[in-house]
């Protein structure tokens, strides 16, 4: 059926307690969505961050959709990635075409890529990052306390604002009092020098953490991460390249860099079936994939469809299976976007099996949002 109208949403909603990783504070949420809908009003839905002029991209290459048929999926994005070099527009589209040509036939996205390898996968928290006001010794403990209580079994902690001096202490504290059965994680967002992040990835092998996230600064929009060839022989695993946009760059980053596990985002890399391309790439070439998604409900019901794709790193299910980034940081285009919730059970969240991306988005909250 004909896709008849492209809508696209600007959302900003502020945040309560301003809070943000190691070089930013962030006092208000952005996203954008874009609804398609076709001739017999069945609508898909999808997301992308809200970069300068993104939205104004969605809308004019939206266009080219206009009188088109979903299903023809693959060419309709031959002409948008020629038709604009951004590629979380792009991205954006891809999810709303998965959406809407999945709810057409009656099945999960999962299903549009051959279905899902999992009905799960563990969640980890995905940590705001420092709190505005707040000492990282107060507020890193309570996180990881909340966290572990709501059900999560593994935590991803946001460092780098202070001197590992002043930060490496509050992480062994937090080792100790959560014991081994745990995961803990890091994410710098770029915060480190070569020499500095060595130093402080030997520590957090001693500390028994699970991986160390985006130690050094990424450059041209994160386009390109220099640096990373420097990072080999480390005794925890080195994870970056969530700024990376297409298959090209993740193909030259895996093949000239020793990083353990990749992580792109349905968002910003090309939908669904792009990661799904990338997961195969870095299992190709024996690194894990675990997806970034920080955004709102759309993006993480999407990343949830890709995370049920991704082959597993080993013939063993379990330790070192795909996690899911649960963004635990004050988001209400996550928590109110979609009534359905994205919930917990013995640490892993059910991939929705319903029509589409298996949400129904609440547009009264979209009305509400819209700037």
């Amino acid at each position: 059926m004909a896709i008849q109208r492209v809508e696209v949403f600007r959302l900003s909603q502020p945040i309560a307690t301003p809070t943000g990783p190691s070089g930013a504070t962030y006092r208000e949420r952005r996203c954008v969505l874009v609804r398609l809908r076709d001739s017999d009003g069945l609508d898909g839905w999808g997301e992308t961050y809200a970069r300068a002029g993104v939205a104004a991209t969605i809308e004019e290459i939206g266009e080219l959709l206009l009188g088109r048929d979903a299903a023809d999926a693959r060419p309709l994005l031959d002409e948008l990635r020629i038709a604009t070099a951004d590629q979380l527009a792009v991205s954006a589209l891809a999810i709303a075409l998965d959406d809407l040509r999945a709810r057409r036939l009656g099945v999960p996205v999962s299903a549009l890529y051959g279905g899902r390898r999992r009905d799960s996968v563990r969640g980890y928290a995905s940590s705001g990052g420092y709190v505005e006001g707040v000492d990282p010794e107060r507020s890193w403990p309570g996180e990881i306390s909340a966290a572990i209580h709501d059900g999560f079994t593994a935590c991803k902690i946001r460092i780098g604002r202070f001197a590992p001096s002043r930060e490496l202490p509050i992480l062994a504290k937090l080792r100790h009092e959560v014991g081994e059965d745990v995961d803990l994680m890091v994410d710098a967002n770029g915060a480190y020098s070569v020499p500095r992040a060595r130093e402080v990835a030997r520590c957090l092998a001693e500390l028994r953490f699970r991986w160390f996230e985006e130690p050094l600064i990424r450059h041209r929009g994160g386009l390109t991460y220099p640096g990373y060839e420097h990072l080999g022989g480390l005794d925890i695993a080195i994870a970056a390249a969530e700024g990376l946009e297409t298959r090209g760059a993740f193909d030259a980053f895996l093949r000239d860099t020793p990083v353990d596990i990749v992580q792109p985002d349905a968002a910003v890399c090309g939908g669904v079936g792009e990661l799904a391309f990338v997961a195969d790439l870095a299992a190709l070439r024996g690194r894990q994939c675990v997806p970034h998604a920080w955004g709102g409900a759309v993006l993480l019901a999407a990343t949830l469809q890709a995370v049920s794709l991704i082959p597993e790193p080993s013939e063993l299910v379990g330790p070192d299976s795909p996690l899911l980034e649960v963004d635990r940081f004050d988001n209400p285009m996550r928590t109110r976007l979609a009534p359905e919730p994205f919930a917990l059970a013995d640490g892993y969240m059910s991939i929705p099996d319903g029509p589409g991306l298996g949400i129904t988005v609440d547009e009264d909250f979209v009305r509400h949002a819209t700037g």
